[in-house]
């Protein structure tokens, strides 16, 4: 007991003649505060409804892709839930003929626990790593899904930290460029109507298992992102024709394009870490409130991917 006493009457005295050792502790704790500090920010909306003749072809003097085969891009395998998608992804819904690269998402039930049986499929290109460091431009020449409910996404990704683990600040690399229709179950003004959406994130937590439920997603897990956000209404024809769609990454902004139209620039939420080139397509009940009275199944198609050191003008 003395001993226990002596102890807690020597700690501040401990600290008063370390006052660096207190200060650098204290530094710690707000830097990691201030890293873990979710932004909460809410998608701003761009007016009007985009519409541009279409931009078919992209080149570029790091990568340039059109897709005769998949030699240096990997299938992506995994079961529901493993990320922040609910669908399960499969390299069988992932084909390729006449030059052109086809990927399927599908809705295919409701199962007798609840879950919702969603699919999607990707390919993430192996052949380098880049970097906001690099200054690239990343183009698509892509021709989105026209079925509700389905997200047809060209985008960089890194998770380098445990999305499990509210500890872990910057553990989230991503930069997307997403086409989605909404459907007959999702907000009233939005639904039937076509979006592209712009967002960088570096900190997001794995939303499942909330109240004990493997499907269902936490809200507060998406409350605690950081991130920044923009989308605009795209006229019909986007899921009809190829259009060309481009993101500048460099170290203090992300630039938004679309058939080399500047759209938007992100200066607040850039992710510094190395990360692959990604292109996915998944179905998103809960985003995009499709009907689930029958099964469906949707086709995003993408002709050209390329990577310059030219940035658009």
């Amino acid at each position: 007991m003395k001993l226990i006493l002596f102890s807690f009457l020597l700690l501040p005295v401990f600290l008063i003649m370390h006052p660096a050792r207190n200060t650098k502790m204290k530094n710690l704790s707000e830097k990691h505060t201030k890293e873990c500090n979710p932004s909460n920010d809410l998608t701003v909306m761009l007016p009007g409804i985009f519409s541009h003749k279409p931009v078919t072809e992209c080149k570029g003097d790091i990568l340039s892709e059109s897709f005769s085969n998949l030699l240096n891009w990997e299938k992506r395998k995994s079961k529901a839930r493993e990320l922040f998608e609910n669908a399960s992804f499969s390299p069988n819904d992932v084909t390729i003929g006449k030059g052109v690269l086809t990927l399927r998402a599908a809705f295919n039930k409701i199962e007798t626990t609840g879950c919702i049986d969603e699919t999607g499929s990707q390919v993430t290109y192996t052949g380098k790593m880049f970097s906001p460091k690099d200054g690239y431009t990343y183009s698509i020449i892509m021709r989105p899904t026209d079925k509700d409910g389905i997200v047809s996404a060209f985008f960089v990704h890194r998770i380098d930290e445990n999305t499990n683990n509210a500890s872990y600040c910057k553990n989230n690399n991503e930069i997307d460029i997403e086409v989605v229709k909404y459907g007959p179950n999702a907000d009233p003004s939005l639904r039937g109507k076509l979006f592209a959406y712009f967002t960088s994130w570096t900190r997001a937590l794995n939303p499942w298992g909330y109240k004990g439920n493997p499907c269902a997603a936490d809200p507060g897990a998406w409350d605690q992102r950081q991130r920044e956000s923009h989308g605009i209404q795209l006229d019909e024809k986007y899921t009809k024709e190829f259009h060309k769609y481009s993101f500048t990454w460099k170290e203090n902004e992300i630039d938004f394009y679309i058939d080399d139209v500047f759209i938007v620039k992100h200066t607040k939420v850039i992710p510094q870490k190395e990360c692959p080139l990604k292109i996915n397509t998944w179905a998103g009940y809960n985003w995009l409130g499709y009907s689930t009275e029958k099964s469906f199944y949707g086709i995003t198609s993408v002709k050209q991917v390329s990577v310059s050191s030219q940035s658009l003008k």
